[in-house]
């Protein structure tokens, strides 16, 4: 989903990041997860990975964490903040 801005003249776009799912992760093999059925893809430069306050790797996630994934639901994540 994407937004247009106009101001002053000029058009920007705003790219809509999805809702925050907050559960345990199911599966975890890397580079994908899923957690409360939905599947996510972890970049390695492009989602911001958090376990337990400090910075973390996509290959750190691991099934039964708890955590928040923010990004669209079948897309790339933009964050993981695993408890």
């Amino acid at each position: 989903m994407m937004k247009t801005l106009i101001v002053a003249g000029v058009a920007t776009f705003a790219l809509a990041v999805g809702p925050a799912l907050a559960d345990k992760v199911e599966k975890s093999d890397g580079k994908n997860i899923t957690v409360g059925g939905k599947e996510y893809t972890l970049s390695g430069s492009r989602t911001k990975v958090t376990i337990k306050g400090a910075a973390g790797t996509r290959e750190a996630v691991k099934a039964g964490m708890d955590c928040t994934v923010t990004g669209p639901a079948g897309g790339e994540a933009t964050a993981v903040d695993c408890k």
